[in-house]
C-alpha cells in the first residue's frame, strides 16, 4: 500500500487528528508553522493506529514525525501507565559501529582491537543521535502538563553498566525509552524489570544503518519482546532488501512513505532537498587547504546577501582532523571564527563537550566544527548553513549524509567538496547517476573572486585552477611557519599524511580515486609539511603508485 503526502504540507494547526495543545504551543515556540511533507505524510497515519515505512531525504523532519505521535497517542490513553509499563520504545544506531571503529583505528595508526568479538558493541562510542532524540522529547515535555505520566530516559550501551542502568529504569520509571539496540535488548530481556504488555509505539530510527552496523540480531530480539498489538514505524533514508525483511517481520500491513525531491528545472528525482544546493570545485592536491579558507572567507564576506556563519569541515580520518585544528586554530585568516573539533577516537567527555559548545554558539558567531564522518548522519546541528568536504568521503553513500548536516526541515544550505584535478572530476558523474546533480563552483582567488574559465570551455563546466596562485604559496608558507613553531605539528602532520592516503586507498570507488593517480608530493605540500620523514617514505613504497 503506496501513500503519497501532500506537496504543500500546511499548517500545524490543520493536522487532522488535530494535535493536543501543549504539543501545538511547543512547535509553535520552536518556530515551526508548517509541516514537512513527511511529517504530514506520517503523523496523521501513524496516529490513526497505522504501521508506517518513511523513506525520506535527510533533512526532511523524519525526527518530529515519530516524537509528535508518540507523545499524543500516550496523552490521549484511556488510563495512565502504570509501575514499570512503558507506552514507547525509539531504537536508534550508534555513531560508530565496531567496524566502523576498527577501520577508523587503523587509519590513525591506533593498536586494532583483537578481532574476536562476542557483542556487536564492546568499543561504544557516545550516540549523539540517540542523544539528540531524547533532547527532541525533553523540549515537548519539560513543561507540558502531563508530564509525569510521560517521562521519557535515554539508555545508550557502553556508557554505564547494565546494573546501574536497571537501578535508573526502577528509579525513574520511565514510560519512554530511547536508546541504542544493544542495551535496550538487554534491559527487555531482564527479568522483572520492565512491563511491555501496554507498549503503543516502536520507533526503528535511521532503520538502513541499523542494518548496515549488524543490528538485526539486537533488533528481531526486541520486537521478541514486544506485543503484536502495536504501531510500528520505520524511519530510514534508503530502502534496501534487508530492510524488506525487517518490515515483513516487524510491521503489520504498513503504509509506505515516500517522499521524493525534484529537480523542476531538469525533470529528474533528487535525492537531496530542493532547498540544499551542492557544488564542487575543482583544484590540485596543494591548493585544496587555500580553496578552504577562501571559500570560508567569502562566505564571511557575503552575509548580508546569502552568505553562512556555521560551517562543518569533513576531512577524511581522525588524524586529519587533530592536525587541521591545530593549523586552522593559529591561521590569522581564520581568528574571527570559533574553530571546534569532533571525531570518533575523542573521550567520551570530550566529544560531547565539543558538541554541546557548537550547538550552544549563538547563531551570529562564526563558527567551524571540523570532524570525520562520526558527525555525518542523523544529528541535527542548529544553524548550519555550510558543509565543506576537503574530500569525498570513502563510501559514496555517505556523501548525501553529510551534505545533509544543512538545509534541514527546509532551511537553505549549501554544501561543497574539493576534488583533485583529474580522475577525480569523473565523481561527478557518478553522483549524478546516484541523483545527485553537483554544480561546479568557481576556483577562488587569493582576493576572494571567481578565476574566470578559459575562452574556450564550456559554460556548464567548473572553472580550472589557474597555473600559478601566489596567494596559495603565501598561505602554505604560513602553515610551514606554523609547523615550524611546535615538533608535535610535524609529527601530527605526517601522521595525517599517512592516515590520508591510507584512507584514500581504501575508498570504494577505487576506479576514480586510484593511489597511483594521487600526487603524493603536491598532497604533502598541502600538508604544510617540511618533510615526509622515514614513516611517510615507508608509506609511499608500500603502496607504490603515488607520484
Amino acid at each position: 500500500m503506496a501513500h503519497t503526502p501532500p506537496n504543500h504540507a500546511g499548517k500545524w494547526g490543520d493536522l487532522e487528528p488535530t494535535l493536543s495543545q501543549p504539543t501545538l504551543d511547543t512547535l509553535s515556540a520552536m518556530g515551526f508553522t508548517q509541516m514537512t511533507p513527511v511529517q504530514a505524510g506520517a503523523i496523521p497515519l501513524f496516529m490513526k493506529n497505522k504501521d508506517v515505512v518513511v523513506e525520506a531525504v535527510t533533512g526532511s523532519g523524519k525526527t518530529l514525525a515519530f516524537v509528535i505521535p508518540i507523545i499524543e497517542k500516550l496523552v490521549h490513553r484511556e488510563h495512565p501507565l502504570q509501575g514499570h509499563e512503558i507506552g514507547a520504545i525509539v531504537v536508534t544506531p550508534t555513531r560508530l559501529a565496531l567496524r566502523s571503529l576498527r577501520h577508523s583505528c587503523f587509519l590513525c595508526s591506533t593498536p586494532l582491537p583483537p578481532r574476536r568479538v562476542t557483542h556487536p558493541l564492546p568499543y561504544l562510542t557516545l550516540s549523539e543521535l540517540a542523544q539528540q532524540i531524547h533532547s527532541v522529547f525533553t523540549l515537548f515535555l519539560c513543561d507540558h502538563p502531563n508530564a509525569a505520566n510521560l517521562t521519557h530516559a535515554l539508555f545508550i550501551g557502553g556508557t554505564s553498566p547494565l546494573s546501574t542502568d536497571a537501578l535508573r529504569f526502577r528509579t525513574s520509571d520511565p514510560k519512554i525509552l530511547v536508546g541504542t539496540p544493544g542495551r535496550l535488548e538487554e534491559l527487555l530481556k531482564t527479568k522483572g524489570l520492565i512491563n511491555t504488555r501496554e507498549l503503543e509505539v516502536l520507533v526503528l530510527d535511521e532503520a538502513d544503518r541499523l542494518l548496515d552496523m549488524g543490528f538485526a540480531g539486537q533488533l528481531a530480539g526486541i520486537i521478541a519482546q514486544l506485543p503484536k498489538q502495536r504501531r510500528t514505524g520505520l524511519f530510514s533514508a534508503t530502502m534496501t532488501d534487508a530492510l524488506g525483511e525487517l518490515v515483513r517481520a516487524g510491521l503489520r500491513n504498513p503504509v509506505r512513505i515516500v517522499v521524493k525531491v525534484e529537480d523542476l528545472e531538469r525533470k529528474e528525482e533528487r535525492r537531496t532537498p530542493a532547498s540544499l544546493t551542492i557544488g564542487y570545485v575543482i583544484c590540485e592536491p596543494d591548493q585544496k587547504l587555500a580553496q578552504a579558507v577562501r571559500i570560508l572567507l567569502r562566505e564571511q564576506q557575503q552575509l548580508d546577501v546569502k552568505g553562512a556563519r556555521k560551517f562543518i569541515v569533513y576531512f577524511a580520518t581522525c588524524a586529519c582532523v587533530d592536525y587541521f585544528y591545530k593549523i586552522l586554530s593559529k591561521l590569522p585568516q581564520l581568528k574571527p571564527f570559533s574553530v571546534h573539533s569532533l571525531h570518533g577516537q575523542m573521550e567520551i567527555k570530550r566529544r560531547t563537550a565539543t558538541y554541546t559548545t557548537f550547538t550552544s554558539l549563538p547563531p551570529t558567531t562564526p563558527a567551524l566544527l571540523l570532524c570525520t564522518d562520526v558527525a555525518s548522519r542523523g544529528l541535527d546541528i542548529p544553524d548550519v548553513d555550510f558543509v565543506l568536504q576537503m574530500d569525498p568521503p570513502q563510501d559514496p553513500k555517505v556523501f548525501t549524509h553529510r551534505c545533509g548536516r544543512t538545509a534541514r526541515a527546509g532551511r537553505a544550505g549549501c554544501a561543497v567538496v574539493l576534488l583533485n584535478k583529474g580522475r577525480e572530476e569523473t565523481y561527478v558523474d557518478f553522483l549524478k547517476l546516484r541523483k545527485i546533480p553537483l554544480r561546479p563552483f568557481s576556483y577562488l582567488l587569493s582576493d576572494l573572486t571567481a578565476h574566470a574559465p578559459p575562452p574556450t570551455a564550456p559554460e556548464e563546466e567548473a572553472a580550472l585552477p589557474p597555473e600559478e596562485d601566489l596567494g596559495n604559496d603565501t598561505l602554505l608558507d604560513s602553515v610551514r611557519r606554523v609547523v615550524l613553531m611546535d615538533r608535535d605539528h610535524h609529527e601530527r602532520g605526517v601522521k595525517a599524511f599517512v592516515s590520508y592516503v591510507r584512507a584514500y586507498s581504501k575508498h570504494e570507488a577505487s576506479y576514480i580515486f586510484r593511489v597511483r593517480d594521487l600526487e603524493l608530493g603536491r598532497v604533502a605540500r598541502g600538508f604544510g609539511l617540511l618533510k615526509v620523514g622515514r614513516l611517510g617514505l615507508e608509506m609511499i613504497c608500500e603502496w607504490g603508485g603515488g607520484r
